[in-house]
C-alpha cells in the first residue's frame, strides 16, 4: 500500500501541477482533502442538488445547444431496491466486457452475469430453476431502465421537475437586459462584439514549477469600446444582498483574480493595444433575481495582493509536500 501511495505522489510531481480556484482553495483551507483528491487522485463526485441546479441554469443560459451532450432526463420512473442493484451491476460488467471488444448489448444476453450477482446478493436464491430467477430481472421496467443507462453514458441526470424549474429560472433571468447585453446574449453579426464561452486557459507563472488555469464562464470582447467583459455567473441559495458576504466565505475573490489573470494573459495582444479588462460576478438568486456585481480596479488590485500572499502558502504546501494542515498551523502562527 505504501508502494503505492508513493507510486501517486510521484507521479503527481513529475507533472506540472495547473492550479485552478477549486484545487487552490482546497490546498489553503483542507490540505489533506487536496492531498487526498489530487495527489492521490481520488476525485469526490459532487452531486447537490443546487450544483446541478447552477450547472444546469448555467448551460441554459449560455451554451442551450450543449444541454443533451451533458445532461439526460431521467424517465417518469426507474427502478429501486434490488432490481436496480441488479441491473446496476451487470451494467457495468457490461462496460468493462464492452471496452474490451464484447459485442453484446443487451439486457438479456448476461444471463450468467445476473445469475452471479444475484447469488452473491442472495436475491430470490429460493427459487428452483436459473429460468425463474431470470423471469425476474428480464421484466419490461429492467430493460427500460438497461437502455437508459447506455444513453445516459457520463451525463448526470436530472428529472423533468428540475429541468422544468431551470427553464423557468433562464426564461426570467432573460428578461434582465442589462444582465443580457452584458453576457452578450444579444450580439448579431453586425455588432463589434466577439463573444467566447467556456474558454479553457492555463498560464504559466514565470519560473515556477507550477502554473494556474480556468474555465472562463463568458468572455465579451467589445471592440468599439476596446473592453474584455470577464463574466463570472454565480447561482446562490441566498438573496443578493448577501453575495458580497459569499465573496469572502467561499474565496470567491481569489476566482476572480485567477480569470482575470488568465484573461488578460490570453488576450495580451488587445491589452497592449489598449483594451482594457473588467470582471462581473454575475449572480442568480433563490427568487431569480440577477444582478451584475461589477469589481473595481481598486478592488481587484487589493485581491491581487492577497492572492500573492495565498501563492506563498501554496508553494510552501508543494515544495514541502506538507499537506497535515493549513499554512498558518503547520507554521504555528496560530495563538489564542
Amino acid at each position: 500500500m505504501q508502494e503505492s501511495v508513493e507510486l501517486m505522489e510521484q507521479e503527481f510531481y513529475n507533472k506540472k501541477m495547473y492550479f485552478s480556484y477549486s484545487s487552490l482553495n482546497k490546498l489553503i483551507w483542507n490540505p489533506q482533502v487536496f492531498y487526498q483528491m489530487y495527489v492521490l487522485g481520488m476525485k469526490e463526485e459532487r452531486v447537490e442538488s443546487h450544483l446541478v441546479q447552477g450547472k444546469i441554469i448555467h448551460v441554459l443560459l449560455l451554451e442551450e445547444d450543449k444541454f443533451n451532450d451533458l445532461f439526460i432526463v431521467s424517465p417518469t420512473s426507474l427502478p429501486t431496491g434490488n432490481l436496480r442493484t441488479v441491473v446496476d451491476r451487470v451494467f457495468n460488467h457490461y462496460k468493462e466486457l464492452s471496452r474490451n471488444g464484447d459485442p453484446r448489448e443487451k439486457l438479456e444476453e448476461f444471463d450468467k452475469a445476473i445469475l452471479d450477482v444475484m447469488a452473491d446478493m442472495n436475491y430470490h436464491q429460493s427459487l428452483k430453476t436459473d429460468q425463474q430467477r431470470l423471469d425476474k430481472i428480464l421484466t419490461a421496467e429492467a430493460f427500460n431502465y438497461w437502455r437508459f443507462l447506455q444513453m445516459k453514458q457520463d451525463k448526470t441526470i436530472i428529472d423533468a421537475d428540475t429541468l422544468k424549474f431551470c427553464q423557468s429560472a433562464v426564461e426570467i433571468i432573460k428578461t434582465n437586459q442589462q444582465v443580457c447585453n452584458l453576457l452578450g446574449m444579444n450580439t448579431t453579426e453586425f455588432d463589434s462584439k466577439q463573444v467566447i464561452n467556456e474558454e479553457q486557459i492555463q498560464l504559466d507563472l514565470g519560473n515556477k514549477v507550477y502554473g494556474l488555469k480556468g474555465i472562463i464562464d463568458n468572455i465579451v470582447i467589445d471592440y468599439d469600446n476596446k473592453v474584455i467583459y470577464i463574466n463570472d455567473i454565480k447561482t446562490t441559495s441566498k438573496d443578493l444582498k448577501d453575495f458580497p458576504e459569499s465573496i469572502e466565505y467561499y474565496s470567491y475573490w481569489m476566482q476572480a483574480v485567477i480569470y482575470m489573470m488568465l484573461v488578460t494573459k490570453e488576450h495580451i495582444d488587445l491589452i497592449q493595444s489598449g483594451f482594457t479588462a473588467r470582471f462581473h460576478f454575475v449572480v442568480i438568486d433563490r427568487a431569480f433575481q440577477s444582478y451584475a456585481f461589477p469589481v473595481t480596479e481598486k478592488t481587484m488590485n487589493s485581491w491581487l495582493d492577497r492572492f500573492n500572499a495565498i501563492l506563498e502558502k501554496a508553494e510552501w504546501h508543494y515544495h514541502n509536500k506538507n499537506y497535515e494542515l493549513p499554512y498558518e498551523f503547520a507554521q504555528g502562527l496560530v495563538v489564542l
